[in-house]
């Protein structure tokens, strides 16, 4: 079991129990299609840590994580597809972006400086679920009794 000092490494998840999928991550509460994410969640002494993965059009972007009941996540990192790893750990909430197209959502940028990559939308791709609906099996999109940082995070989505 990781110490505290141990969470700025990039989690493993096979140390981490599966928690619940969340499609379309929304972001400034608009949901970006296609941007899901996985969450997974362990107990470090005697705190819940919570790890967000997030895929792209099936394709992993990032993660973040940090404890559950904070605010902001405490990590993340990118997941770099010319090498396959990440780049990071980075303190704090994932740098994240919006794109726009007029009025219309194109996509999204993540990272910043010579880690930014944009990310854009299928045209005529809409999200999987525009109404917010709880998820049958915890009540997800409403609060959790203690909502994860990764979850409610606002850079981290």
């Amino acid at each position: 079991m990781a110490s505290l000092e141990e969470i700025g490494e990039i989690p493993h998840l096979a140390d981490f129990t599966y928690h619940k999928t969340l499609p379309d991550i929304d972001f400034e509460a608009i949901p970006v299609a296609g941007l899901d994410a996985d969450f997974y969640r362990r107990p470090v002494g005697g705190r819940t840590l919570s790890v967000g993965v997030y895929r792209f059009g099936g394709a992993e972007t990032h993660r973040a994580w940090g404890w559950v009941g904070e605010a902001h996540c405490s990590w993340h990192a990118y997941r770099n597809p010319a090498t396959g790893g990440f780049d990071g750990p980075f303190q704090g909430c994932p740098v994240f972006r919006l794109l726009r197209d007029g009025d219309r959502l194109s996509g999204f940028e993540l990272g910043s400086g010579g880690l930014a990559r944009q990310f854009f939308l299928r045209q005529g791709f809409a999200p999987r679920h525009p109404a917010r609906v709880p998820d049958r099996r915890d009540r997800d999109r409403e609060a959790d009794e203690q909502a994860a940082a990764g979850e409610q995070c606002r850079g981290g989505l």
